[in-house]
């Protein structure tokens, strides 16, 4: 196999293919997500500048493995950091235990080198082949670290499309049906609740980019991150609490469909700010979002435990904890950073 590394061709439909009977392989019955979507492969990728970032290895005309770089800003202890959060790698299966993800982990090291980054993040789902390949280099003596560990958090929408879909157990099917955990009152939006609007954009980035104050590890957004990711075609979504003209909360997510026993759209919450809401406007900012995402067609909702804001309105929207959950690891570039054991984080998950 003469396998060349190189800049993503573009193939996106291919890349696709090549996910679902690598990752169906990998993930057996379970489900997982399908973030190679065309649609959801824009909405990552539309506003990247420097398309090397986009690397593939390809043996003549067919690619065998693919990782991207989606370039950063962080705010972490008092400090700014450029860094890049590494996502979407995979292998074709017949690739497997032929060097591909370690050829493109080299890859991406000269890339950061190159660009001057200050570290690397990535989400690993525990137990799979890349966790174990991380593991591997760290024991080799790589500055990866371990930052935090993500546990999901669900929100049943319809359970009925979610046992037809997903891997579900026959005790956990009982117990999400005895406790009725889609329940979930349809009643009407409250007048201060409403969909996002290009109009919002500086107020609502005003409210993520003060997570920097409180949150450990913030990513620091622009205006044109922020707009790009509150409102997507088909892809990302956002409500806002306004009143008195001012915006005083926000919740966002992403439609990701889920790919089990069948394909089911699941909501992915992204960005998430109270803002001063009490609990009482903060759990009715919640309700709306589960009815909005419903009525969009969504099984369930899921986030992932980052700590960045406080989940007493999660819990009491009928919330519950999932055995499912991801590390978030760093390579560090910078001499003497250090990355590990962190309590909150706020970044997208991918």
């Amino acid at each position: 196999m003469a396998v060349s590394y190189e800049t993503f061709r573009g193939d996106v439909e291919v890349l696709e293919r090549m996910e679902h009977i690598s990752w169906r392989d990998e993930y057996g019955r379970d489900s997982y997500p399908n973030l190679y979507c065309p649609r959801y492969f824009n909405y990552l990728f539309d506003g990247l500048v420097n398309r090397d970032h986009l690397i593939a290895a390809y043996d003549d005309d067919k690619i065998v493995a693919f990782m991207a770089a989606l370039p950063r800003m962080f705010h972490f202890r008092g400090e700014s950091y450029r860094a890049v959060l590494a996502c979407l790698l995979v292998t074709r299966m017949e690739a497997f235990r032929k060097g591909m993800a370690l050829g493109l982990a080299a890859k991406a090291i000269e890339l950061n080198k190159k660009h001057n980054y200050d570290f690397a993040l990535l989400y690993l789902e525990t137990g799979h082949r890349s966790s174990k390949m991380l593991a591997k280099l760290k024991a080799a003596g790589n500055p990866v670290q371990k930052v935090k560990r993500m546990s999901a958090i669900v929100r049943a929408l319809d359970l009925e499309r979610i046992f037809k879909a997903e891997n579900v157990k026959w005790y956990e099917r009982a117990a999400m049906k005895l406790f009725r955990l889609n329940t979930l009152a349809e009643k009407a939006r409250p007048s201060h609740i409403r969909q996002y609007t290009p109009q919002d954009l500086s107020a609502c980035h005003a409210l993520l980019d003060k997570y920097k104050d409180t949150v450990t590890l913030t990513r620091v957004l622009s205006p044109e991150e922020v707009a790009r990711e509150l409102s997507h075609p088909e892809v990302a979504y956002t409500l806002v609490w306004e009143e008195s003209g001012r915006i005083r909360g926000l919740i966002n997510w992403a439609l990701i469909d889920h790919v089990g026993k069948m394909a089911q759209p699941w909501a992915w919450l992204n960005h998430l700010s109270f803002g001063d809401l009490n609990p009482q406007e903060q759990r009715a900012l919640v309700h709306s979002f589960l009815v909005e995402a419903k009525r969009q067609g969504a099984a369930g909702v899921v986030e992932w435990a980052k700590n960045y804001y406080p989940k007493g309105a999660l819990w009491r929207n009928r919330f519950f904890p999932y055995p499912r959950s991801v590390d978030m690891l760093a390579w560090a570039f910078r001499p003497g950073l250090d990355l590990s054991d962190i309590p909150d984080v706020f970044e997208l998950q991918i």
